[in-house]
């Protein structure tokens, strides 16, 4: 097994169940529903497919939809003159309208008509991921005033970003809202929210799960500058990260981005959540057979920066070599972890989540690392109802198999995310002498382990139940289990 865990953006080239299974073979664990693009109707028809590759699989596969937030893009635009859109060389003007039109001549129209509004002279406007460049000379109330100072062809409906620009554009817009519902009403995993730019975007989306009666777990997608400013109050206020690193670089200056990549992993880590590190991670793929050597390095830098998943976008969505992809990003990851395993010396840095219940998971976490250190022990079995110990044990990094147990589904899915954590179906069992028993089996059942090897398992007295974690059993596979809980307090218990 690979620890690092992948996630894959659905598209064309992916969306058939036969493709589905063969990208869960390779190494998906996460499915990424971009509502960028397509009709929810389309959108039905994918995940109906990837439920029902996922049940062939039989393993949880968590599904995250990501919001298309405020992004400001292009207007239609006509071809010209055999061309795929509109040339436009450095020096040329560009007119940049308030009401929409069929571009062409110099003069287009974008989704966001207030632009010519927020933009002021001398700021700058980027297209494409910052490929053209434009700086703005002159506006009135219709039209803002451009000049070229990097060409090449404008397209339909690609990106505008404005580092220079404070835009007035709600963070969660009419169509994110229409999503967010259909997510609740098809029991999505997790919500991606793009442009984030303070805590309270995140707080008015949780408000309305809330409404909803929904525990869709939410990502914040960090790619404009003001998210950096704010970045304490919206971990706080997340379930965890995603480095959306294409924005981000076409917002800030692109050198800084490796150094932004690393400090918001190791918040992360510390903060005890989940991180994915995002965008052109193996781009040529989408057209090439093979990586080039500057990817490869990327996908093992963030694994060494210490990134719970990686994400494939266009590779997977619209590329030629979907699957080819992810085993190529899976054997990258594979080793690279390979290395972080035989180096490893210590628990990672220590997660120190808020609450009293998971800083208490923490300090076992960092206890059973040295215990399997010690002990040489073949892998760990826990017992997360809810996946919150199991998201805090995966940020000790073991080197060894983290299997998390849970009779919950949702929270099975959601564990597909947690890097190392290998989820599991399994009933609450009536006390630590049926668990003990039925992970026996199952490691021998699942080839995780054989007859003589050790294993350490670590639940509660109340398994089902969240919030019980207080026993740790270091168990010899095969070998009968008759340990007996010791009350040594009310709502504790010693096990050997």
């Amino acid at each position: 097994m690979i620890r690092t865990k992948i996630v894959a953006t659905m598209g064309p080239a992916c969306g058939d169940v036969e493709t589905l299974l063969a990208l869960f073979s390779a190494g998906v664990d996460v499915c990424r529903m971009n509502f960028s693009h397509g009709e929810l109707s389309w959108h039905l028809q994918l995940l109906r497919n990837i439920r029902e590759a996922a049940a062939r699989w039989d393993k949880p596969i968590a599904v995250l939809g990501d919001l298309c937030g405020p992004k400001i893009r292009l207007g239609k635009i006509a071809d010209c003159n055999g061309s795929d859109g509109m040339p436009i060389a450095v020096g040329d003007e560009l007119v940049i309208q308030r009401t929409t039109i069929i571009g062409e001549n110099g003069r287009v129209s974008s989704t966001y008509p207030s632009l010519v509004d927020d933009v002021q002279i001398g700021h700058r406007v980027l297209v494409e991921d910052g490929s053209l460049r434009f700086i703005c000379t002159d506006k009135n109330f219709n039209e803002l005033r451009c000049n070229c100072t990097m060409g090449g062809i404008l397209k339909n409906s690609k990106g505008v970003n404005l580092p220079d620009t404070t835009v007035n554009i709600p963070s969660i817009t009419d169509r994110d809202w229409e999503c967010v519902d259909w997510a609740i009403e098809h029991d999505l995993d997790y919500l991606a929210l793009s442009f984030v730019r303070s805590a309270a975007d995140l707080e008015l989306l949780r408000e309305h799960l809330r409404n909803k009666v929904s525990d869709i777990n939410l990502i914040a997608k960090i790619e404009k500058a003001e998210a950096l400013d704010h970045i304490e109050a919206i971990l706080e206020a997340s379930d965890g990260l995603m480095i959306a690193r294409g924005d981000l670089g076409v917002e800030m200056d692109v050198a800084q981005v490796p150094i932004i990549q690393k400090d918001l992993i190791r918040r992360c880590q510390t903060s005890g959540k989940p991180v994915i590190v995002a965008t052109q991670m193996l781009q040529s793929m989408i057209e090439q057979a093979s990586p080039t050597r500057a990817e490869v390095s990327d996908v093992a830098n963030a694994i060494f920066d210490g990134t719970d998943a990686v994400m494939l976008s266009g590779e997977t969505s619209v590329g030629k070599f979907p699957v080819g992809s992810v085993h190529t990003m899976a054997h990258v990851a594979e080793v690279t972890e390979e290395y972080l395993v035989k180096s490893m010396t210590s628990p990672a840095l220590s997660a120190k989540p808020g609450s009293a219940m998971l800083r208490l998971s923490a300090a076992v976490a960092r206890g059973v690392w040295q215990i399997v250190n010690d002990l040489q022990v073949k892998l760990v079995v826990i017992w997360s109802q809810t996946g919150a110990t199991a998201r805090i044990f995966s940020k000790s990094r073991f080197p060894v198999p983290l299997i998390a147990m849970s009779s919950d589904h949702r929270a099975l899915r959601r564990m597909a995310l947690h890097y190392g954590v290998i989820p599991h179906e399994m009933m609450p069992p009536e006390g630590m002498n049926e668990l003990v028993g039925g992970v026996d089996r199952m490691v021998q059942d699942q080839k995780f382990a054989g007859v003589g090897d050790r294993i350490v398992i670590v639940a509660g007295a109340a398994m089902g139940t969240p919030g019980t974690l207080n026993g740790i059993v270091i168990h010899t596979v095969g070998e009968s289990w008759n340990g007996q809980a010791e009350p040594v307090a009310a709502g504790e218990a010693r096990w050997a």
